[in-house]
């Protein structure tokens, strides 16, 4: 795909930013599934206190659980993305030269 059989440097810059700005949708998306989980836990409890302590804290683990993985995947991306990246233009050029 790119010079030395890696990806190009642009698709891997492009898939980190696009990363980071998922963030927020990744942390929303999961804060509504522990939402949907605890309300089915709550229907268990007759009080309505009962019945929302459930979702709160369904909505607190999924979405800050699904934060911090989130965001230490993408703290680890570059690092998993330059084993896939293409050589610098300057790197090739250097290698191709004769040394002396």
């Amino acid at each position: 795909m790119g010079g030395a059989g890696g990806w190009p440097r642009w698709l891997a810059h492009l898939i980190v930013v696009v990363g980071w700005l998922l963030t927020p949708l990744v942390a929303w998306g999961a804060s509504s599934l522990g939402v949907w989980l605890g309300a089915l836990a709550g229907l268990r409890f007759h009080s309505p206190g009962g019945m929302l302590l459930p979702v709160a804290i369904g909505m607190l683990v999924f979405g800050f659980g699904a934060l911090w993985i989130w965001v230490r995947l993408m703290r680890r991306m570059p690092h998993l993305l330059s084993h896939r990246m293409a050589q610098r233009k300057s790197l090739e050029i250097e290698s191709q030269q004769p040394a002396g």
